[in-house]
Parts: C-alpha cells; structure tokens; sequence
C-alpha cells in the first residue's frame, strides 16, 4: 500500500511538473527572396539580419532566404510583398518606382559624386526622411543595398558622348534610365537582362550599361569587348517589406528588423564596393580595351532629367539634402 502511495505522488509530481512548464514557442518564419546567387552580398546582408532576429527573439522569429530568383523576378517579388505573400525582398530600385515612384531620386544620373558620396547619404538623414515617405505608399524601408557603379559596355570603341548618337544602349526597364540614356544621344533599348548576352551577340542592341561585377560574372566581354567608365549613376536596392506586415509584428521584432536590415546594409555597401573594385582587374585580365569617358558632358544633359522628373518642393528638398552630404 506504501509503495501505491509512493507511485500515486510520483506520477501527480510529473503530471504537475508538465502542467506548470512554459510552452514551447511555435517558431515564426518571415520569407525573404532576392535574386543574387547564395553567397553573393546581398544574400549574406539578408543572413545578416536573420541573426539579428533570432538573437533578439531568443530563436523565436527567424527569416529563411531563397536567393537566385527561387521566389520569382524582381516584379513578381515586390507583388508579392505588397500582397503580402512574402515577407521581405531587395529589389533594384528601378522596378521599384513602378510602386513607390518617390524613391525615382535614386535613379537619377550622376546624383552621387562617387561611391563613397553614396555610402553616406545611405547611411545619414536622408535615408529616414525618404523612409517616412515610403511608409506612406505601404512600404517599409529597412536599409539599401549597394548594386554598383554603372559604366558602358559596346561592340565598336566610344570616345566621347557624341560616338552615342544612334547607338542602341540597352537599359533596365526604367523609364528614368531610358530617358537618360536618350538624353545623352543613345538610342535607348529597355530589355530583359536575361537576353542581353544573346542580344550584343546578334547586334540587337550595341551596348549596354552595367556595374564591373556584372560584366565579368556574364562574360558580356565576349561580345563587347570595349568598356568606357564612366559612373553615369550607382545602383541602388532598397530591402523592403509590406508596412502593414511591419506594424503587425511585436515590437522587439520591429526594432530587431530595422537594426538588422541598417546592419545588412552596411555590410552589404562594404564589401559590393570591395569585390566590384576588384573585378576591373579582371576585366584588365580578359584583354578588354578600357577607357574613360570625360563625364562633363553626360552631367550637363542629365539636368534636362532632373528639370522633368524633380519637381515638387519635397523631391527637391531631398536632392538638396543629397548634394550637401559630404
């Protein structure tokens, strides 16, 4: 009987030692896609603010990333976040101003003196008050990546802007790129990046824009082996996510996010320049012709897109803001 007492208090121990445990938390997942390869700098930015989160969380929130286009192109991926099927996504600003047209400022030509000029406007007040806008149209702003500095890839050798004049440029599908590229007296061809290869090859297009890194990874050498700097603007990618699945969230995981996506970010800014710098001396390597365009010229014909784009008091408070970061 004893030891029926015994077992009895045994066993309401544990049933009660089961009762009086916490719960373990069901784990939150936030999906995050991009559509650089696993490993390149913005999937590492984007890993970046995962350990941010789950260390703020305890392991509670984390962000799983699906890099290399798994979760659709750069389009399809800001529908979704907007629609609120995917949670986060760094999309090149471009296709971006289709949804969010105030952040056109960053697509504007030779608005940065040179990269380190751009590293702190991202990093400086000017980043919070385009934030507050962009909130505005149902987005939030968590940091911007660093896509590279833009120069000119061609067929046939370009010495000066006035070698442009019928030349096709193939340019991303912005109509603030294209009338860029118009305005410097280029025949402005908006194509798919996905056939620009296929493209130089067949004469399609004779040229293009691009960042060095871009220009080595593809091989376009191959087909455009004359390659003039020229810097006519930096890419940018802003890290975005819905602003209503923002303000969802706990607050300790809102702030977690934004100290995570300003950490991504920096470190993303960092190390594009790094390995982008690195990669002339590839281009070099492949036998390429280099040269450098006088920039003067191009800036004197981009007022004509500042003059028809920038108009209304805040964008031009915003530019002012740019121009004075030192």
């Amino acid at each position: 009987m004893l030891g029926l007492r015994k077992g009895l208090a045994a066993g309401l121990c544990a049933i009660a030692l089961v009762v009086t445990a916490p719960a373990a938390f069901a784990e939150v997942v936030l999906k995050a896609g991009h559509t650089q390869n696993a490993g390149e700098p913005m999937d590492v930015g984007l890993q970046i603010m995962n350990d941010v989160l789950q260390e703020a969380t305890d392991g509670e929130y984390k962000i799983e990333v699906y890099p290399n286009m798994q979760l659709g192109g750069e389009m399809e991926m800001i529908k979704q976040v907007m629609t609120g099927t995917l949670d986060i996504t760094s999309p090149s600003n471009g296709p971006l101003t289709n949804f969010v047209p105030e952040l056109k400022i960053f697509d504007m030509p030779f608005l940065f003196r040179d990269e380190d000029h751009m590293i702190e406007v991202l990093r400086g007040p000017v980043l919070g008050k385009i934030a507050d806008i962009v909130a505005a149209r149902g987005i939030r702003l968590l940091g911007v990546y660093n896509v590279g500095v833009r120069n000119l890839m061609t067929k046939e050798p370009v010495e000066t802007i006035d070698d442009l004049a019928g030349l096709k440029i193939r340019t991303m599908q912005s109509k603030y790129h294209v009338s860029a590229w118009n305005g410097f007296g280029a025949n402005a061809t908006p194509l798919n990046y996905a056939e620009l290869y296929s493209s130089l090859q067949s004469g399609v297009v004779d040229g293009a824009e691009a960042a060095n890194t871009n220009y080595v990874e593809k091989k376009f050498y191959e087909v455009a082996p004359y390659w003039a700097q020229l810097g006519w603007t930096i890419l940018t990618a802003p890290i975005i996510m819905s602003e209503a699945k923002f303000q969802s969230l706990p607050e300790n995981v809102q702030q977690a996010l934004i100290e995570g996506g300003q950490k991504a970010a920096i470190y993303e800014q960092d190390l594009y320049a790094k390995v982008d710098n690195e990669r002339l001396e590839d281009i070099r390597a492949a036998g390429v012709t280099i040269t450098r365009l006088d920039p003067v010229p191009f800036r004197e014909a981009s007022q004509a897109i500042y003059d028809e784009f920038l108009t209304t008091p805040e964008e031009l408070e915003i530019l002012k803001m740019i121009q004075e970061t030192k």
